[in-house]
């Protein structure tokens, strides 16, 4: 029994200077990153997601004596929104493809508090958490008809999404969530990494809002979801 505490005491304590000599090391560092991710609109009627990109550069400092604790922000640009493909039967014509898409681009700023642990020398994994703050810079909202020429025109609409009307749907260009990220890192250079960020804020322009509630119609609350997988590099 006594041989067997010894040896469990020295599984503690070798495990403890493994931990110590893999610890990531104190400082400001940069990251940039690019990626694909797929996002779609909550309590849009119908819509389902939509495949997009995004890019960005991060300043990350790990904090000094808290074992791996550490803060970033960034700038993020990336791409949100939502699509949707129908069937739609046309007399004499048949069934072309109605497709509605509301691409949108933003900047975003988040703010993430996090933990990463080497567990080999060369090899860290790491998890952060958040919010995030947005503008979205540009957006439309695309209706067209993918349709045999030699049978029916092809027709599409566009107008900016984030344009202030009465008559048409449009969204407020700020938003803002909550978001986490969970990746691997190997020497301190090369990270993969994959996160989803949620939303809080209500996308309706208040007022596009007022106008629907005018006309008898009650909109619910909608809100961006995004998930991602990225590739950095640290410098």
């Amino acid at each position: 029994m006594k041989k067997f505490f010894v040896a469990a005491l020295a599984l503690i304590c070798s495990g403890s200077a493994f931990a110590i000599d893999n610890e990531p090391e104190e400082g400001l560092t940069t990251q940039i990153f690019v990626g694909m991710n797929t996002s779609k609109i909550s309590n849009l009627t119908e819509m389902d997601g939509k495949i997009g990109g995004t890019a960005g550069i991060k300043f990350e400092y790990m904090l000094p004596n808290a074992q791996g604790t550490y803060i970033n922000a960034g700038l993020d640009w990336t791409m949100k929104g939502a699509k949707k493909t129908v069937k739609a039967n046309f007399p004499g014509i048949g069934t072309v493809d109605a497709i509605t898409s509301i691409p949108t681009h933003y900047v975003e700023l988040p703010v993430h508090l996090g933990f990463r642990y080497n567990i080999l020398p060369e090899l860290g994994v790491y998890a952060d958490f958040g919010p995030y703050f947005a503008f979205g810079v540009t957006g439309n909202c695309k209706l067209s008809l993918d349709a045999d020429g030699s049978q029916v025109a092809q027709y599409e609409d566009s107008y900016a999404i984030f344009k202030k009307s009465s008559s048409r749907t449009n969204f407020q260009r700020w938003d803002a969530g909550l978001g986490f990220r969970i990746g691997c890192e190997y020497d301190n250079r090369y990270s993969l990494n994959i996160g989803c960020d949620w939303g809080i804020t209500d996308m309706w322009r208040d007022t596009y809002r007022d106008a629907m509630h005018d006309s008898g119609v009650q909109l619910n609350k909608i809100k961006n979801f995004n998930m991602t997988i990225a590739f950095g590099y640290r410098f």
